[in-house]
């Protein structure tokens, strides 16, 4: 389990509600829908609910020229053989084994209002008995070796404004850079902010890390928040599990220093900031 930094900020009631790791890697073309069932028989115990999803589209960061990101559609094979879905294996916890040719995800969801998010490290610690399953698994069907080639990490925080003001009208209370629409253009109904930057390290671009703020409405009461989504996702220095665990560690803690620096003191009280 990796160490968390000494200096990395640190909330007692961070508004996080989801977390999510996902690996993409070189597609396993002999992985076909009947293996699923098998490995369901080893994973069953702790997922004890299977469904069928759309499968994800292979998505690549690239840098130089236009900040795009890639989504790579091959449709070739399914000429030749149909295409296999996405498979969701749910916990009864809140967490979510996701699987598809090309990518394995792990999502921890908070289910419950006063579900304690159980902190970064072990959600990697889930994200890698999933992901030891799944390569014992191939390992034992020979259906080929794991090439990472994107690691994703994204936190989504739910916020809202203590005392029950609107915070898509108060944005300004939620962050640092924002300050309100001019009075010309009237009462503000809603909002929405999309921030994109690229992450380099000696100078070299790794990953690209995107920030969206959009209104929204919490399922369980229908009262309006902010819903915060920060993804960092790039291609890992290797092939590797191994390099592709270090990118989420990496991510992560560009995720929590920028929530933090982008976020007000204000609602740091309220979150009940440590560090």
């Amino acid at each position: 389990m990796p160490l968390r930094p000494d200096d990395l900020p640190e909330f007692r009631r961070p508004p996080v509600t989801e977390v999510v790791l996902s690996l993409q890697f070189a597609t396993l073309g002999n992985l076909r829908s009947y293996h699923i069932g098998l490995l369901w028989e080893r994973i069953r115990e702790r997922y004890p609910t299977v469904t069928e999803q759309a499968e994800l589209p292979p998505v690549f960061e690239t840098f130089g020229g236009r900040p795009v990101t890639q989504q790579v559609h091959l449709q070739i094979e399914t000429l030749f053989k149909p295409p296999m879905p996405r498979y969701w294996f749910e916990a009864q916890d809140g967490g979510l084994f996701q699987l598809q040719q090309d990518r394995l995800i792990h999502n921890w969801r908070q289910l419950e209002v006063n579900q304690e998010y159980p902190r970064y490290e072990r959600v990697r610690e889930d994200f890698i008995n999933d992901l030891t399953s799944f390569t014992d698994f191939i390992r034992d069907h020979e259906l080929g070796d794991l090439r990472p080639n994107q690691s994703e990490i994204s936190y989504i925080n739910t916020i809202e404004i203590p005392g029950g003001s609107n915070p898509q009208k108060a944005l300004e209370k939620i962050v640092r850079f924002w300050q309100g629409p001019p009075s010309i253009a009237g009462e503000l109904e809603s909002s929405s902010i999309h921030l994109r930057s690229v992450l380099r390290t000696d100078g070299e671009p790794y990953a690209r890390m995107n920030i969206i703020m959009q209104p929204a409405f919490r399922t369980r009461d229908q009262s309006p928040v902010v819903r915060m989504d920060i993804t960092v996702r790039g291609k890992p220095a290797e092939e590797t599990v191994a390099a592709a665990l270090a990118a989420f560690d990496r991510g992560r803690e560009a995720i929590v220093r920028t929530f933090t620096e982008i976020t007000t003191p204000a609602m740091h009280e309220v979150w009940g900031r440590i560090k």
